[in-house]
């Protein structure tokens, strides 16, 4: 039993850390969503404030918010990082 809690330990810890240090996982966002019609007719994204930075140094809110400008964009723009973008 010991050895069964330690291995689901290792893995949450593992899993934290991936998320916690590893900026990379961040910098790919699936937009296929949104590009179906429903979606962008609507476009509804929540208020939920979880900032991206992307290569045209502009923060969006969140990834629907910068899925959407992405696809008005054709498609060119990449994740820089999480959080805000700095001021150059």
């Amino acid at each position: 039993m010991e050895k069964r809690k330690n291995f689901f330990l290792a893995i949450l810890a593992a899993g934290y850390f991936s998320c916690a240090f590893g900026d990379h996982v961040f910098k790919i966002v699936s937009c296929d969503h949104y590009k179906e019609e429903k979606e962008l007719r609507l476009r509804i994204c929540s208020i939920r404030f979880s900032p991206l930075c992307a290569s045209n140094n502009v923060t969006y809110s969140n990834s629907c918010v910068y899925c959407f400008a992405n696809i008005a964009l054709n498609g060119t723009l990449r994740i820089q990082h999480r959080g805000t973008c700095r001021k150059s």
